[in-house]
This record gives structure tokens, C-alpha cells and sequence, in this order.
């Protein structure tokens, strides 16, 4: 799984450095995504044509979806680090970290 700050750096990098270095890592595994990096992806596009094509690429990729257990664990996890004194930028971030 990619995590989304790097698919950003990907579609922002316009000398295309880094999808040459995303490739040559994708050229031996299978990249896939959850539907919470398509949220995050199509929720920081610029402008109407960015989204078309954005969604467009994002609707034949690979995703691994989230499961019941997924919500409450992803919950558990904030929660014990909030007790921690830590706290979690978003909790998608702890549901992308249990999606398998």
C-alpha cells in the first residue's frame, strides 16, 4: 500500500522523478489503495478537470477495503494514544494502518 502523501508527491513532481522511483518499486510488487486514499486524493483536487482525470485513474487501481473489526480497532487506537498524551492528525490515518 502507498501511502497518500506519496501518490501527492507523485502527481505534483512534474520532472516525474518520482514515479520513475515509485515504478521501479511497483515493477516487483502490486500497488493497491484503500478507499481512504481515494478520499484523500479526490478531496485535494484544484479544480473540476483534475477530479475527472484523478477519478478516472483511481477507478481502475487495485483496493483493499476495510472491514468491520476495522472501525472499532481504528477507534481503540486513538483512543489508547489520546491516553498517551498523543494525539492522531486523523483518525483515517489508524483505519488505513489496519486495512489488509
Amino acid at each position: 500500500m502507498i501511502d497518500t502523501s506519496v501518490w501527492i508527491r507523485i502527481f505534483k513532481d512534474k520532472k516525474g522523478t518520482e514515479a520513475k522511483r515509485i515504478q521501479i518499486w511497483l515493477d516487483e510488487r502490486e500497488a493497491v489503495l484503500t478507499r481512504f486514499n481515494q478520499l484523500e486524493l479526490l478531496q485535494g483536487c484544484r479544480d473540476n478537470k483534475e477530479w475527472l482525470l484523478l477519478s478516472s485513474y483511481l477507478e481502475n487501481q487495485t483496493y483493499i477495503e476495510a472491514t468491520n473489526d476495522t472501525w472499532q480497532s481504528a477507534a481503540r487506537i486513538c483512543y489508547d494514544l489520546r491516553r498517551q498524551g498523543l494525539t492522531v492528525r486523523s483518525p483515517i490515518d489508524c483505519c488505513i494502518a489496519l486495512v489488509r
